[in-house]
């Protein structure tokens, strides 16, 4: 019987010491994910295709996120279309010489900053998947399955991922997706969705 008590308390002091060791450990990424990145940065952005911008000299990549490239043509009633201007076009019109506010979050492999954009109260980054005009890259299903459900922007027909396509056409694509750390994304990601679930983010 005293060995069943102690085997019980050993057993809670366990799980009350994991559960301090991973909070720690989500502290800690926490901090450094804030280390990685912290810059904000606002002002009117040249829109140099659907998820990339140049803001004061600095190029910026829409973190989450990745729309199809300038030169990329996907198919709509047998017919094809040049959805990547046309992804470029809704994102200016978007703006349409609004102020934007940046967050960065760390480089990708390219030396551009990696970034969640808003114009007022609108996520840019969100907006972009929501309404079609590029797929889910960590953090934006809920708006992709969205915008499949309303064949929204691209998915109102047929098209290939933006990554496969850069890889079929090397020398029409710019840049290649977006690599942050996996580790790093991973806690951007839950930040993101824990501030969706409180409203904050549209």
């Amino acid at each position: 019987m005293a060995r069943r008590r102690r085997a019980s308390a050993f057993g809670k002091l366990a799980s009350v010491g994991l559960t301090f060791a991973l909070f720690a450990v989500l502290a800690f990424l926490i901090v450094e994910l804030e280390k990685s990145g912290s810059q904000n940065i606002s002002g009117n952005p040249l829109v140099i295709d659907g998820d990339s911008l140049v803001m004061q000299d600095v190029k910026l990549r829409l973190l989450g996120i990745d729309a199809p490239e300038l030169a990329q043509k996907c198919t709509s009633d047998g017919q094809q279309w040049p959805c990547g201007r046309q992804a470029r076009a809704q994102l200016r019109t978007k703006i349409n010489g609004a102020l934007v506010m940046c967050t960065t979050w760390g480089e990708d492999r390219y030396q551009r900053l990696l970034a969640t954009c808003s114009t007022g109260e609108l996520e840019l980054n969100a907006w972009l998947v929501r309404q079609g005009w590029a797929v889910d890259y960590g953090g934006y299903a809920a708006e992709e399955a969205e915008a499949r459900r309303n064949r929204a922007g691209i998915w109102r027909g047929d098209f290939e991922n933006p990554g496969e396509w850069r890889r079929v056409h090397r020398s029409q694509a710019s840049a290649g997706p977006h690599a942050m750390p996996s580790w790093l994304q991973k806690v951007w990601v839950w930040l993101r969705l824990e501030r969706n679930a409180g409203g904050e983010i549209q």
